[in-house]
């Protein structure tokens, strides 16, 4: 069988592109049966070496979410000729005709269309796509189950349609290292500090963290920093507004880009880890927290529940105030602590790429003796 496998994301540093290189990097360590065509951006480095002779990197022109994406690319495939093609998002060539299977990590752009899509036409364009990729694929995979159950009651599909396999958090969140001071010095960081890791956008919620670490200090509990790590968008110059605009903004570290390389340690040495999301697919950087060892405090919403079950604290996303007293609590509250960095671990250990390659593996064999 000749698969394809979509990675032009790769070496973006965005949660899909880590889903994808992550994929096939195991996938290679598992499967010398296949033959594998990772497909990547003609203008970034190979994301990983190639241990296995049935995996080749091809070089295409037609770069993701672009016009390309959707007239040339059918052609470059047409060149592989794939048995089955694998689209890691929902912006697949709607003029392919091969056999496909799409990944689908949620469906927060229903929910935040976001300025990228505040014109009508674009908005109508990624809800055609996506419903296209729903329909046509041979079966779609998403991370969780609440985003099945999302993607179940957004369109007209058998649950049997849509395979569940999670995501995990990279070995190197789980190799125990020094402290790094030296990767803390390069970013400004110093210890204590409480720590977010992702894009401004407005579904990840960052005003509410900032308005409780406004609370945080005003009460004397914390003498530390707030680090926001993460991608600062353009799109949103009013997330940034706000942040700033709140009572101890000399207190908030906004690092913007962090290198993928850089991120265990700035996780590791976090005195708390918070997610406060609107809405996840997954909850990946969560799960990369408690693999670090670090206490977690999460918005109650139920995909957070399903990853992390007993491996972090709870609050109500709306309620800054809640935020903050769960934060001291945490801070605080040695007992709690320890519970929640052991809880984290045994948790983490439950989640592994290895596995996420296998079922996927298994899917990609499902699907090809069906067809």
């Amino acid at each position: 069988m000749r698969i394809a496998i979509d990675m032009r994301m790769a070496g973006t540093g965005e949660g899909i592109a880590r889903y994808v290189e992550e994929l096939a990097k195991h996938l290679q360590l598992i499967d010398s049966e296949h033959k594998y065509f990772m497909l990547i951006d003609r203008a970034v480095p190979e994301p990983f070496p190639l241990t296995n002779a049935n995996f080749c990197f091809v070089r295409l022109k037609s770069p993701y979410y672009s016009w390309a994406e959707q007239t040339r690319l059918p052609r470059e495939l047409g060149i592989i000729k794939p048995d089955l093609a694998h689209f890691p998002n929902f912006n697949f060539p709607l003029l392919y005709r091969g056999k496909f299977v799409t990944t689908i990590h949620d469906l927060i752009h229903h929910l935040f269309p976001g300025k990228k899509k505040s014109r009508w036409l674009h908005r109508m364009a990624y809800r055609y796509t996506i419903a296209s990729a729903v329909r046509r694929s041979e079966k779609v995979i998403t991370v969780s189950e609440a985003t099945k159950k999302s993607i179940l009651d957004t369109f007209s599909v058998p649950a049997s349609k849509i395979s569940v396999i999670y995501e995990a958090a990279g070995e190197e969140f789980h190799t125990i290292r020094p402290e790094a001071i030296d990767v803390l010095n390069k970013y400004g960081i110093s210890k204590p500090y409480i720590l977010f890791v992702g894009v401004w956008r407005q579904y990840k919620n960052v005003p509410l963290l900032a308005r409780s670490f406004d609370i945080l200090k005003e009460q004397g509990g914390f003498e530390g920093k707030l680090v926001l790590a993460g991608k600062i968008d353009p799109f949103y110059p009013e997330i940034m507004k706000e942040v700033m605009g709140t009572v101890h903004p000399r207190d908030i570290l906004a690092l913007d880009h962090v290198a993928d390389a850089d991120l265990p340690s700035i996780y590791r040495n976090a005195s708390v880890f918070v997610l406060p999301s609107l809405v996840e697919g997954f909850g990946l950087s969560a799960l990369e927290a408690i693999s670090s060892g670090v206490p977690v405090i999460a918005s109650d919403i139920p995909v957070l529940r399903e990853i992390l079950h007993e491996a972090a604290v709870y609050f109500d996303l709306n309620d800054a105030g809640a935020l903050a007293s769960v934060l001291t609590e945490v801070l605080t509250n040695q007992g709690l602590r320890s519970k929640l960095i052991a809880d984290g671990q045994l948790r983490s250990g439950e989640f592994s790429w290895s596995r996420t390659a296998r079922e996927t593996l298994n899917l990609y064999n499902e699907v090809m003796n069906k067809i």
